[in-house]
């Protein structure tokens, strides 16, 4: 079972330390929906570094929610660049244009309307829902769960269930501060409850944390080996769009996007190329010519207009 809800005093030390120490991320600057909503689809898995810059770029080419429900995808997919799983590209766009078509050009405060948009989950609702609306609701990324995997239940997250971190996210929230609490959580995952060596002296929740009790932080299991990304479908996808990003906005015949992919490559056969662009056009990312989607050398291939 989770530790009940925490103690004002708890509250109060960990809200006072984010308040020392927490991380200034552009998007924390203001309650803008829609400026929140690119936040955390560029934040899902990436990490915030690379968000930063994109972020702020990203703004100035689409500033409302209008201006980027009826941009070209093609412009929207280049502004992507450099943060991968470019999916989301395409997903945030058509988020916009259900919120121009179904919500009047305003981002919706429910939870439950949030997850209706292309491409938001229960994580990315519940984040926008709270931080752009004050919605009282907890906030789970990857080091808010390590947290209270380890402070409420004294274990690590992949032995935890996700039920009882779910439950421990809604008991520990402080009253009508969940905006602050939920970044203060991810901030203290990021910063101290590190996956490997925690800095638990320094950690304002180790008053109450079990696994500390435990004398066991950080005594996880071995990780599943992550599938190299080098070489991987992924690389070759993401390349492909990078590929097509530099190119004129009329695209390049598939021989010249498989030559620019692989220069050395003796194998003429293009079907390789052929078959990662199917899946690619039909997430939206690219266009292609009847010829190209034959496997025509001569065929073309573009960004979507």
């Amino acid at each position: 079972m989770p530790r009940a809800s925490v103690n004002p005093r708890t509250h109060a030390r960990v809200l006072d330390w984010f308040d020392s120490h927490g991380r200034p991320f552009p998007w924390r600057e203001n309650r803008d929906p829609y400026r929140t909503l690119v936040a955390e689809v560029m934040l899902q898995q990436t990490q915030t570094g690379r968000v930063g810059p994109s972020y702020e770029s990203f703004l100035k080419s689409f500033p409302t929610v209008r201006s980027l429900a009826h941009a070209p995808a093609m412009e929207v997919i280049r502004a992507w660049r450099g943060l991968g799983y470019n999916k989301r590209a395409v997903n945030l766009q058509q988020a916009a244009q259900v919120i121009e078509a179904v919500h009047g050009g305003e981002v919706p405060d429910d939870p439950a309307a949030l997850r209706t948009l292309p491409g938001v989950g229960e994580y990315t609702a519940n984040a926008v829902a709270c931080f752009a609306f004050d919605r009282q609701v907890p906030v789970v990324d990857v080091n808010v769960e390590r947290v209270l995997a380890r402070a409420a239940l004294g274990k690590e997250p992949g032995e935890a269930p996700k039920d009882a971190i779910r439950d421990a996210a809604r008991a520990w929230l402080p009253a009508g501060q969940a905006d602050r609490w939920n970044q203060a959580l991810m901030d203290v995952g990021a910063m101290i409850c590190r996956i490997d060596a925690p800095l638990c002296a320094k950690c304002p929740l180790k008053t109450v944390c079990r696994a500390k009790a435990g004398g066991r932080p950080g005594a996880r299991a071995p990780a599943k080996k992550a599938e190299p990304f080098e070489g991987s479908r992924r690389q070759k996808r993401g390349g492909i769009v990078d590929a097509l990003r530099d190119a004129a906005s009329d695209g390049i015949s598939l021989r010249a996007l498989g030559d620019a992919l692989h220069p050395s490559r003796e194998d003429r056969d293009l079907m390789w190329l052929v078959e990662l662009l199917h899946g690619l056009e039909a997430d939206g990312l690219v266009e292609l010519t009847p010829g190209a989607r034959r496997g025509s050398p001569r065929g073309v291939v573009r960004l979507p207009g």
